[in-house]
Order: structure tokens, then C-alpha cells, then sequence
């Protein structure tokens, strides 16, 4: 210490140097702990945070450093014993702990890799991993104590004790996972108080002591208060707060990207779920990117941003919440008519059950659970935020759902700040070979009722109109074949909807053009009214006729908004905003929703139409399906061990691949060093070499303040006195006295290199860039 200090001061100093050794040994220990879900024995953590607290605090405070040095040999020493002597307990605590930063790393980036220690560990439980992870922080705990003792206690800088924990937090921080808050909150009042004391904690330990010792129980109060105040777990945060602060994010993070006006035509760039037929005009893109996607698969792919279900003569709006609660817990069902469903009378009032957590948006894919699942990348670039474009017969279920939620059976949602989603989808699946087994069925069943009950209604002032266009259908229908329906009529009824999609569709072509510059309808006039007197439009104006025209002959239908691509197997493609769409759903009892291409020029064919040959048969049991993975953003629970799916291929790493990773990261770590070495040499050496003598000879005295600072001596007189005359003085210094300037650092600065210790050199050298 640099004070001759009084017992009681001295005592006040170790108080506060123990107090903060353990706010920094136990929120770094647990920040990593918690951030990776380690499976430990918390007290015996916790004892030993103390424990080394205590010790290392008095082994730092000794005056004497024989005495010191022998402690550290004989701790060394220890350490080493108890290495070779828990040898193996601790190979399988690393071999885990690789494990779960590993998984924990891979989920964060959306991959699917995970890292199987089977091999090498054997057969484990949870209590041999928990006893050997245990075993493994209980000496990185006393390593760390040592090394964060020294930072604070013996080398007194703020900023070493910080850049030597930061990085362990910054671990699991770089791909958005968040330790726990205790922890957490420690470690920030750590490094918060050691900023606050950083100036005098060399020259004045008693003061510094002092300022602790007055502000930690205050923070400390001030932070039990606010946990007790709003609990974490308790507290409700006001919607309108909550919606303001999505908002806020959203867009700040949608203007970061780009977001461009991708779809803004087709009510897809605005983010709301609902779409004003009233302003929709010419089209006019700007052939920006708005989607990026991988496929394993080469194909074209429709991929859904949402689907309306009322149709309000200027646009189309979603199902209100309570509908959809209704649709979850139940209803009281009134049949609408006979053919929705013929063996119940119409008028008849049923009392439904809800479909649970069954998403409806899955059946078509949990109906076919035998098909091939293919792995669809989807990056939203431009396209409206609040939505993720999925594929159909999507196979992610909602509890394997991260960085996205459902909203009734409309859409899914995108999780704030998750721009990319991994998901899997049965693209085979097909209607003539679907069965919903078990509870899936008689869920299937409850939403066929829910369906009937929703999508199937007309404004009743266009109702006259749309009969008599379905009439006219039916009479051209007469008279006209269409081959694609015709080829799917003679596979069954499953496929009914279907084929009257593809009979309107062709029908609308022969009574309406496509054409990208219609104008918009005028005020007060019904859209389609519009769209049938104008006889053109492009996909908005044919998917809303054909939707209304569809349950008018008692087909439930809905209008859905999105983008198609064409991908190619293994490779990002980007799609364009200009492959913005609009096409229609129809629903297929014991199947789902099925889309249905009503627009002139478009292909809506499918792969399940395409190659039916191939497609497998259904088996009695569903499947697993791998968990999703956004790039970022809530902290994830995975498993002590990780399950893999038996209808999935998933990479595999061998732990000697990542092992060999610590070599490399080390080196790395060297080679950034001595670059940073010789990078401040270098910027040195330019200041040093300018061509105004003055500012030159001002550098190398600041330059020499940060050397006294750091070895404790002092700045030459002499080149103090002519730093002085090149800042005060009206004259311009010789280049002799810029010579001796530069000789007189030089000379100093070796001097003071000379005099650090091994250990203190290295910092002096390639962590503080002095020498």
C-alpha cells in the first residue's frame, strides 16, 4: 500500500476490497453458470465464493511478499493436486460444460449442430454431470478468485479488473443470452463502483475504502428495494407500455435494415394484419430484396405472411381475440347449412370443445407425419416486420416454436429483434393421403366447426351479387373444361375445394384480365364491384373475388397474403418485393387449409401434385420434429442431454474438433496482442515524428505521464520544462530540443520497462501498449 495506514483504516480497506472481491468472484462465476444452465451444486459454489474471498483478501493484504509468493506456490501447488487426483471427474465436467456452450451457441445461430460427448464420456446422468461440473467450477471458482484479487487488490487499476471479467460475460452476451439476474446485477455493481472509485483507489485506499463502504449498502438497498418493489416474475408491464416499446424496437430495428416499401401494395409492408382495399392502386415496387431463403429442396415454394377472414366491401380484417380464445376453450356452435355439414341440420346449436394447444396451420403436415421434412430458411430482409413467411404444411408445432408466436390460426408472429427462422415443413403432403390420428383428429375435428363458423361469410348488400357471378360460373363451367380439375376430380371429394378453386379461377381469367396498373376503386364502391366492372386487376382483386365466389357455394375460404420464390436446393435465393402476392385457402376437412392459385399467369401447383409417386405413406405415429432456432434473442433451456429426432440427420461434431478450438482461440489471442504492441508503437512513433516540434514533445510528455502513472515513478524536469514551452510559450521548439526530448523518453520509458516484474511487463508491453 502507499499509505502508512492506522489499524482502523487499514482494517476498512480489507473490508471493502473483501466486499468487492466478492461481488466480482460470484457475479462472474454465476453469470456463467446461469447463462449456460449449468447443472452445479449452488451452495457448495457459493462456500467456496466465500471461502476464496477471505483467503485471497488476506493473502493480498500481507505486507510481506516472501510470505505471499509462498502462498501462491503452495495454492498453485494445490490446484495441481487436486487435478491429477479428480483427473477424470473433471474431463467429463469439461467434456458437459463444452457441451452446453456448444448447444447453447448453435440454438442462438440457428443451427442445427449440436455436440454429442457419448464417445468419449460414456453413458451419463444427471447426477454425474452435476457432481463433475460441480467439481470443475469449484477450481475455476478459487482460479478466478486469484485472478480477480490481484486485478483489484494488488494492481489497483479499475480498468484490468475490467476487461479481465468482462469477456466471461461477454460469452454468452454476443449471441443474446442473458444470465441470471442476481448474478448479473452484482457483477454490474461491481464494475460500477470500481469506476466510481478508479481515480483515488492508488493514492488514497482509506478514501476509496471509505467511498465503498458508503455506497455499496445503499446500491444494494436501492436494488432489494426495486426487486421487492417489481418482482420480475409478478410484474405485469401495462399493454399500451408494452405495444409502445415493441414499436419502438421494431422500427428502430426495421430502419437498421432497410426495410424497404417491399410489398406495400399488397398490404404487406405496413405490418398490420389488416388490408385497406380502398387505397390499393397501380402497383409500383422498387425491386428491392425483401426475403431471403434456403430450401433443401429446388421448388416453388408459396410462403404465407397472413390470412384474413372478413370481408368488409373495402378490405379485410382479422377474427377478433375473443374469437380466437373461443377457438381454443370452446364454443357454442350454430350450423350454419347443410353443406358444410351434412349430418347435422342446419340451425342446430352444438356445444364444441376447443382445439387446445393444437395449431391448425400443422394438421396438414401432422395428417401425412410420414412424408420427408424438408429444412426452410427464411431471412426477412424488406418485407413487413411483424410477420414470419412460413411454407405450407408447415411441421413446427408451437412448443418447438422460438423467436415467433402463432396468432390464432392467422399468422406467425416475428419475436423482436429474430429476423431469420429455421423451420420445417412436409412439402409432399398430400390430401388423398391424409389421417389425423387420436386427439390431433378429434382437434382436427372441433376446428372444422370453428371454420364453418367463421369463414363462410358474404356482406349481405354484395351476397345478390356474388350468387349471380357463381351462377354464371356454373353455366361457363358447363360449357368449359379445366384439365388440372378435372385430373383432381377423379381422385375423390377430399379435394372438392380445390377443384372449384381452380374452376373460378379459370373462370375469372375469361372475364377479367390481369393488369398491374388498375386503378383504385372509387370512394364508396365495393372493391370486387369495382374489379367485375373494370373486368381487370391482378392478385388482390382475383383472391378476393375468388374467396367470396367460394363460400358462397358453401366452401370455407380465406384470403391470404405473401410471397412466392423459387428456390434452389442448398442456396440462399433472394426474393424480390415485386414477388409479392395474394391467393386464396381453402379447407379441406381431415386435411387443413390448402392454397389455391386463382390468379392468371401464375403456377399453382404443388409438390404433392407434381411427384405424387413419391410421396410416402403415412405412418400410425407422428414424429419429432427438430426444435427451430432464431438468431437471436431469449435465453433458451435446453436439456441435460439433447435428444435427438430419428427422422432427422443432424450434424454431429467429434468434442476433439472443439477442443482443438482453445489452441487456435489462444493464438489468436497472442497474435491480437502483439499487433495491438505494435500497432500503439507505431501511432506513437508518428505523433513523436510529426512535423510541429511543439505538439511532438507535448505527446512524449503525455506519453511519459501514462508510463509514471503506471510504474509509479515521475516525468523527467527537463522534458517537463520543455512540454511546458511548447504549450505556454509563443516559441517553436529547435529540432535539437525535439532530439532531446525523444532521447530523454526513451530513456525513461526502458528504464521503467526494465524495473516492472515478469508479469507486470506483459501488461506494460501488450495490454497497456507502453513499451
Amino acid at each position: 500500500m502507499k499509505e502508512n495506514l492506522t489499524l482502523t483504516r487499514r482494517t476498512m480497506v480489507v473490508l471493502s476490497d473483501c466486499l468487492m472481491l466478492f461481488l466480482g468472484l460470484y457475479g462472474t462465476v454465476f453469470c456463467l453458470i446461469s447463462a449456460f444452465h449449468l447443472p452445479v451444486d449452488y451452495r457448495a459454489v457459493t462456500v467456496t465464493c466465500l471461502a476464496c474471498v477471505l483467503f485471497f483478501t488476506a493473502v493480498f493484504a500481507l505486507p510481506w511478499r516472501w510470505v505471499r509468493g509462498a502462498l501462491y506456490l503452495g495454492c498453485a501447488a494445490g490446484l495441481a493436486a487436486t487435478v491429477w487426483r479428480w483427473l477424470d471427474l473433471l474431463a467429463l465436467g469439461g467434456l458437459v460444460l463444452a457441451r452446453q456452450v456448444v448447444n447453447i451457441f448453435a440454438w442462438a445461430l440457428g443451427s442445427n449442430v449440436t455436440l454429442d460427448i457419448t464417445s468419449l464420456a460414456g453413458e451419463t446422468t444427471l447426477g454425474s454431470e452435476a457432481a463433475a461440473v460441480t467439481a470443475l467450477f469449484l477450481l475455476v471458482t478459487a482460479a478466478l478468485g486469484f485472478w480477480i484479487g490481484w486485478l483489484w487488490q494488488r494492481m489497483r487499476s479499475f480498468w484490468l479488473t475490467f476487461w479481465g471479467t468482462f469477456p466471461l460475460l461477454a460469452l454468452p452476451l454476443s449471441v443474446t443470452v442473458t444470465p441470471g439476474w442476481t448474478p448479473l446485477l452484482m457483477l454490474l455493481l461491481f464494475w460500477s463502483i470500481g469506476l466510481l472509485v478508479r481515480q483515488t483507489k492508488k493514492t488514497d485506499l482509506s478514501g476509496s475504502a471509505k467511498t465503498v463502504l458508503m455506497t455499496l449498502p445503499l446500491c444494494i438497498l436501492l436494488l432489494v428495494g426495486l426487486e421487492l418493489a417489481l418482482p420480475r416474475e409478478d410484474y405485469e408491464q401495462t399493454g399500451w407500455a408494452e405495444e409502445a416499446r415493441l414499436e419502438i424496437i421494431d422500427r428502430l430495428a426495421a430502419a437498421g435494415r432497410g426495410v424497404t416499401s417491399a410489398g406495400a401494395d399488397l398490404g404487406l409492408a405496413s405490418g398490420t394484419d389488416q388490408i385497406d382495399l380502398s387505397r390499393v392502386g397501380p402497383l409500383d415496387f422498387d425491386g428491392d430484396t425483401a426475403l431471403r431463403v434456403r430450401s433443401e429442396t429446388t421448388g416453388h415454394i408459396y410462403l404465407r405472411g397472413f390470412s384474413s377472414a372478413v370481408y368488409t366491401g373495402g378490405g379485410w380484417e382479422q377474427l377478433p381475440d375473443e374469437t380466437y380464445r373461443q377457438m381454443r376453450e370452446g364454443w357454442t356452435f350454430t350450423v350454419p347449412n347443410m353443406a358444410a355439414i351434412s349430418s347435422i341440420a342446419s340451425g342446430t346449436e352444438l356445444s364444441i370443445d376447443g382445439i387446445g394447444d393444437y395449431q391448425p396451420i400443422n394438421f396438414p403436415a401432422m395428417a401425412n407425419s410420414g412424408a420427408d421434412t424438408t429444412r426452410i430458411e427464411v431471412e426477412n430482409v424488406g418485407a413487413a416486420d411483424r410477420f414470419v413467411y412460413t411454407p405450407y404444411q408447415l411441421s413446427t408445432t408451437p412448443d418447438r416454436m422460438t423467436g415467433a408466436e402463432f396468432v390464432g390460426d392467422a399468422y406467425l408472429a416475428r419475436g423482436t429483434g429474430v429476423w431469420t427462422h429455421i423451420l420445417y415443413a412436409r412439402e409432399t403432403a398430400s390430401p388423398l393421403r391424409a389421417r389425423l390420428t387420436g386427439d390431433a383428429a378429434l382437434a382436427e375435428q372441433n376446428y372444422r366447426f370453428f371454420v364453418n363458423q367463421n369463414y363462410l361469410q358474404i356482406p349481405e348488400e354484395l351476397a345478390p351479387e356474388i350468387a349471380r357471378l357463381v351462377q354464371d360460373m356454373q353455366v361457363w363451367r358447363s360449357q368449359n373444361t379445366v384439365e388440372e380439375a378435372e385430373e383432381l376430380l377423379e381422385q375423390g371429394m377430399p379435394y372438392y375445394g380445390v377443384i372449384l378453386g381452380r374452376y373460378i379461377a379459370a373462370y375469372l381469367a375469361s372475364i377479367a384480365v390481369y393488369d398491374p396498373d388498375t386503378p383504385a376503386a372509387p370512394e364508396g364502391t365495393d372493391f370486387v364491384t369495382h374489379f367485375l366492372n373494370e373486368g381487370r386487376g391482378y392478385c388482390m382483386h382475383f383472391a378476393t373475388t375468388a374467396t367470396l365466389m367460394l363460400r358462397s357455394m358453401g366452401i370455407p375460404a380465406r384470403y391470404v397474403s405473401g410471397y412466392v420464390a423459387d428456390t434452389v436446393a442448398g442456396e440462399w435465393v433472394d426474393v424480390p418485393d415485386y414477388n409479392a402476392h395474394a391467393w386464396v385457402e381453402v379447407y379441406l376437412g381431415g386435411y387443413g387449409w390448402q392454397p389455391v392459385e386463382v390468379t392468371p399467369g401464375y403456377d399453382g401447383t404443388f409438390a404433392w401434385e407434381r411427384e405424387p409417386e413419391e410421396t410416402p405413406e403415412p405412418s400410425e405415429t407422428q414424429t419429432a420434429e427438430p426444435t427451430p432456432a432464431p438468431t437471436h434473442s431469449q435465453a433458451p433451456r435446453p436439456t441435460q442431454n439433447v435428444e435427438v429426432p430419428e427422422t432427422e440427420e443432424r450434424e454431429s461434431l467429434s468434442p476433439w474438433l472443439w477442443l482443438l478450438t482453445i489452441p487456435a482461440v489462444l493464438a489468436l489471442a497472442a497474435a491480437g496482442l502483439v499487433l495491438r504492441r505494435r500497432l500503439a508503437a507505431r501511432s506513437r512513433a508518428r505523433k513523436f515524428s510529426q512535423a510541429d516540434p511543439n505538439r511532438a514533445v507535448i505527446e512524449m510528455y503525455l506519453y511519459m505521464e501514462k508510463v509514471a502513472a503506471r510504474t509509479g515513478g515521475a516525468v523527467d524536469p527537463t522534458l517537463e520544462a520543455l512540454a511546458k514551452k511548447a504549450a505556454f510559450s509563443a516559441h517553436v521548439l529547435t529540432e535539437q530540443e525535439r532530439e532531446n526530448a525523444r532521447t530523454l523518453m526513451e530513456r525513461d520509458a526502458n528504464a521503467a520497462d526494465r524495473s516492472c516484474r515478469r508479469l507486470e511487463r506483459l501488461v506494460f508491453r501488450y495490454i497497456l501498449g507502453l513499451y
